[in-house]
């Protein structure tokens, strides 16, 4: 059953908090200005710096060998990313020869969720129900229940039975072709691949003695052939692509590439531990844009100093990872315009929010100029941050701004004047009366 708490905000310090919100107000609309002024600056310098690295690009069909002609050269090539180094895990012992070895860690425990509803009253005041609500979930990090708000579930045991510290270990020497990759290009390498725990039982077996004395010796009754059911309905099993055989001990299980520590495989119990382990594969098909230093590689310096190197796995040609590139630069840019606006608005609305809070005292009026508040804000701080871009535009590419804010004009002057210069509509003459039929002779009496 869900928790529930009540406070009550005094009409003064409500007043008060908005008096306070007024400077956040002020810092989040500055906020706001500044990073669309400055993200419409990075976008155009991006671009600008992707223009000239495209323009000065060649395409090397082959880097089996060190060309002294490519040296300080800008170039696109395509080859296997190959590597001797051993990567090993250094709590488990997994290892593997590739370019990357990484552990995601997460642990079942129960988490506290809120819902807060806020109630104006009369005379001003504010009433808070939060209302706290629990289950169990599977999470990057232990939780703490001392915080929680439910008596009930303060303090309940949500020990976890192991922390483990998750691992990105990188081989030190990739070659490509006759060259060697740089550290960025090697941490660039993507296509991440699940890697079966192939650490040795003795290493297991030590790990899973440690963890039984923890746990008082319990013996671990498990079904070697089926997995366990879920105690809560919440969390969903993968449908596995393949079955493979549960490998256990007493309170560690290991299938395929995951770890599993608990009484029970796959049991979900509060303090579980679930370690799934992949790795990015030697020999692999990776295509590069980098300068060639030696017989290495490094980043290219634009004229407007910023840098650029890329790589990407697969043969991909040079226009189509200039073009990711590209379309990387366009997605962030619409990003950071969306968080910019949200700022400004949020922020205009937390500086004038204090006109709604003053009539908090009658809740009805209060709601009509909330609402006022909201919507002129919301139209004032969209209409500031076109107004910012527009000028960012005029400033960093003027050609274009001029343009933009031209048609701009034009389209309000067609919409807004145009349309009341056209004359008038004469109205349609009135259609001829229709003439008048001849009247017949009355016919005498007959008697």
């Amino acid at each position: 059953m869900a928790y529930q708490t009540t406070t009550t905000t005094s009409y003064g310090t409500r007043v008060g908090n908005s008096f306070k919100a007024i400077g956040t107000g002020f810092i989040m609309f500055l906020a706001g200005t500044v990073l669309l002024w400055w993200n419409e600056g990075n976008f155009v310098k991006t671009q600008k710096m992707l223009e000239e690295a495209q323009g000065n690009a060649v395409h090397v069909e082959s880097v089996a060998k060190i060309d002294p002609s490519n040296e300080g050269q800008l170039i696109h090539a395509t080859d296997k990313a190959i590597t001797q180094d051993s990567l090993v895990d250094q709590t488990f012992g997994v290892g593997v020869v590739g370019v990357r070895l990484q552990s995601n860690v997460e642990y079942y425990q129960w988490v506290e969720h809120q819902k807060e509803e806020k109630r104006d009253k009369l005379g001003g005041g504010e009433e808070t129900i939060t209302t706290y609500t629990y289950s169990k979930e599977w999470v990057n990090q232990p939780v703490s229940s001392s915080s929680f708000a439910d008596p009930e579930y303060k303090n309940i045991d949500n020990n976890v039975l192991m922390t483990v510290e998750e691992e990105r270990l990188y081989a030190k020497e990739v070659k490509f072709g006759a060259y060697m990759l740089s550290e960025n290009l090697i941490h660039g390498i993507g296509a991440t691949q699940d890697l079966d725990v192939n650490a040795t039982d003795e290493r297991l077996a030590q790990i899973d003695k440690q963890l039984t004395a923890h746990m008082g010796g319990k013996k671990n009754q498990v079904n070697q052939a089926q997995q366990a059911p879920i105690a809560n309905d919440s969390v969903a099993q993968d449908a596995p692509v393949e079955v493979k055989e549960v490998k256990d001990y007493e309170m560690l299980h290991v299938q395929g590439n995951q770890i599993y520590i608990g009484k029970v495989f796959n049991g979900n119990n509060v303090g579980d531990v679930r370690i799934k382990f992949q790795y990015v594969p030697n020999n692999l098909t990776v295509s590069l844009i980098a300068k060639v230093q030696g017989n290495t590689f490094v980043k290219y310096v634009a004229k407007n100093g910023r840098q650029f190197d890329r790589i990407e796995v697969g043969n991909k040609s040079m226009e189509e990872m200039f073009q990711s590139a590209n379309d990387e630069n366009s997605m962030m840019t619409w990003i950071l315009r969306i968080v910019g606006i949200l700022l400004v608005i949020g922020g205009l609305k937390g500086i004038f929010g204090i006109l709604t809070t003053l009539l908090k005292v009658v809740p009805f009026l209060a709601s009509i100029m909330n609402f006022g508040v909201g919507l002129i804000c919301s139209v004032v701080g969209f209409a500031w941050s076109l107004i910012i871009i527009a000028l960012a535009w005029l400033f960093y590419r003027p050609v274009i701004g001029i343009i933009i804010i031209a048609i701009a004009g034009a389209a309000v002057y067609f919409f807004a004047f145009k349309g009341k210069s056209k004359p008038a509509v004469e109205p349609a003459p009135a259609p001829a009366p229709a003439p008048e039929q001849p009247k017949m002779p009355d016919l005498p009496n007959q008697q």
